[in-house]
This record gives structure tokens, C-alpha cells and sequence, in this order.
């Protein structure tokens, strides 16, 4: 049985479909991705912004603190220098991902102000919980396009975080006197 065309034409036509058949799959596939996305956002957009501020605030507290021990235990400018460096070079990392990370929740936070969340402002205490507003298209659809920056924060505080315990870990081998075993 001969279909009048060339082995060649024959392959050429079969790839063809199968490329045309993966296209429609990937296709398909970041569609469903993307709708899903957007059906999960009322539970998936607090959940990871109040880990991911959690995760600042911690820090930034951290920091804080390890500046002000490392300022009150230094007796030299030259050591407090080589102390605080990566202290405060960690400190504005963290400092500047605040910042951008209230930007980037600007539009899913409630415009009208909650009295709870007033409250805890003025007794002067920091609330880590947002005060997010319902999810509607355009919301879902900007934590869409979004979503890649919060979990690209995520992970910039996790290294971070690495760091800072390297850097912790550093600090108490090199204040630990080496026992000699001999």
C-alpha cells in the first residue's frame, strides 16, 4: 500500500503532528497552572506573606540586636569594623526586601483600616498578620503575575538566614579556644 508520497514527506508530516500535539500540551498545561493559581490565592496569598514577614521581622530583629551586642562588646573601631561589616551589610539586605515586600503587598492589603489592627498599633506592638482584602479577579490575577517575586523573597531571606548562621558559626569557632590533643 503506497500513499503516493516520499518516506521523507511521510516523517516530516509525523513530526509535525507530535510537535504540534506538545504545543497544545504545554499549552494546556501552564493554563491549568495558571487557573489554579488564581483558585488557590485566598489561601495561598496570606499563608505566604505571613511567613515571608514573619521571616523579616525575625531577621531584622536579629540584626538589631547582634549590632548593638557587637557595638557593646568591641573595644577597638578596627575590630567593631571587621564585626559589623557583614552585620550591616546583611541588615540593609534585609532592610531593603522590607521595603520591597511592602510594595509588593500594597494591592492585596484592605483599604479600609481593621480597628483590631489599630489597636495593636498603638499599644505599640508590631502585628504579623495581614489585613488582606477578598480575593476578587483583579486581585487573583495580580497575585498571578506576582506570586514568582513573594517566593524569589522567600528564598532571598532563606540564603540570608544561611548566611547569617554561617556567619554566627564562624564567630563562636573563632571565639572557642582550640584544645590541643596532644
Amino acid at each position: 500500500m503506497s500513499s503516493g508520497l516520499p518516506p521523507i514527506s511521510q516523517a516530516s508530516i509525523i513530526v509535525g503532528f507530535v510537535s504540534f500535539a506538545v504545543t497544545v500540551f504545554t499549552f494546556l498545561r501552564v493554563f491549568w497552572d495558571s487557573i489554579q493559581t488564581m483558585w488557590s490565592a485566598p489561601k495561598e496569598l496570606p499563608r505566604l506573606l505571613d511567613n515571608v514577614r514573619t521571616e523579616l521581622y525575625g531577621e531584622r530583629a536579629y540584626f538589631k540586636n547582634a549590632i548593638k551586642q557587637a557595638r557593646s562588646k568591641s573595644r577597638s573601631s578596627v575590630r567593631e569594623l571587621e564585626e559589623m561589616t557583614p552585620l550591616s551589610i546583611l541588615n540593609d539586605s534585609i532592610r531593603e526586601m522590607m521595603r520591597d515586600f511592602r510594595d509588593m503587598e500594597t494591592p492585596f492589603l484592605n483599604d479600609t483600616p481593621d480597628t483590631n489592627h489599630l489597636d495593636i498599633e498603638k499599644s505599640g506592638k508590631v502585628s504579623l498578620r495581614g489585613n488582606y482584602a477578598r480575593m476578587d479577579l483583579r486581585r487573583r490575577y495580580i497575585w498571578l503575575q506576582t506570586k514568582p517575586d513573594f517566593v524569589d523573597v522567600a528564598n532571598q531571606v532563606t540564603r540570608i538566614q544561611a548566611r547569617r548562621i554561617a556567619y554566627e558559626t564562624s564567630n563562636t569557632l573563632s571565639s572557642v579556644p582550640l584544645l590541643d590533643q596532644g
